[in-house]
């Protein structure tokens, strides 16, 4: 009776973890489209492969329920980290079908079974130095799109991060972003990129770098366009409350001398 018992309830805890993996597999997102959403978001700070870079590696996950932590990670990102929120409900772009894709791409292909998805390249544009700034622009633009867009938007628009394309009121900005980027802000999402400070970023790339981001244009304000014209034009109104006012006038001397 005894061994009955047991092979009753190994059985029944066989059936338990087989119903809940097969309950969070019916849940599972699309590791195809998330292959894609992981290159644009996570790849930058994870590594393609997953290996970590300046994020954490993502090919070692102990426990149970894997896919649901992982999406609890990055919907509500980590506190005190660099790991952000990425949830549209705790601030961030992606929208929960986004994080369960991006989920079941991580386990996918760092598991084994899903194509790893190959990183985009960026040319070199024809931008000129700018005068007494070290680094080359033209060269810190494709390191500023591999590395730096996902947070701070395509043109420094900002996303996750702060944006970056604005008037920068530092006496030396290129001095002073070269620093943030090799250093990071402890406390926060932005970490150190530099080599010496465990990053992969050398100090000419990220001098490149913080001279294109001196490049970038600041969004342009809004101005304000011409006011519509009214049916009654500023001057003609002004005359014409001039005669009412007069006309109020005239009415009551004559009320009051008629009195």
């Amino acid at each position: 009776m005894v061994r009955v018992a047991k092979a009753t309830a190994m059985l029944g805890a066989l059936l338990l973890i087989g119903l809940t993996a097969g309950a969070a597999a019916a849940q599972g997102g699309d590791p195809v489209r998330g292959g894609e959403l992981y290159v644009e978001n996570c790849a930058v700070c994870h590594g393609v492969d997953g290996e970590g870079r300046v994020g954490a590696s993502l090919t070692q996950f102990p426990g149970i329920l894997v896919e649901a932590s992982l999406e609890q990670t990055i919907g509500e990102g980590i506190e005190g980290t660099v790991m952000p929120a990425w949830g549209e409900a705790f601030g961030g772009p992606l929208s929960d079908e986004d994080v369960r894709d991006i989920a079941a791409y991580i386990l996918a292909a760092f598991e084994g079974t899903q194509p790893i998805e190959p990183l985009p390249t960026y040319p070199v544009p024809d931008i000129p130095p700018l005068p007494e700034v070290e680094g080359d622009p033209a060269l810190g633009a494709p390191v500023y799109q591999e590395n730096c867009a996902v947070c701070h938007g395509a043109q420094g628009e900002g996303r996750i991060g702060a944006g970056l394309a604005k008037a920068w009121p530092a006496t030396d900005p290129a001095a002073y972003i070269r620093q943030v980027v090799a250093d990071g802000i402890a406390g926060t999402s932005m970490p150190a990129w530099s080599g010496a400070k465990g990053g992969p970023l050398s100090d000419e790339q990220i001098a490149n770098v913080a001279a294109y981001i001196l490049t970038l244009s600041p969004p342009a304000s809004a101005t304000p366009g011409p006011g519509q014209a009214g049916p009654i034009g500023l001057t003609a109104g002004l005359i014409g409350l001039a005669i009412l006012a007069l006309l109020v006038i005239v009415g009551l001397v004559v009320y009051y001398r008629r009195a």
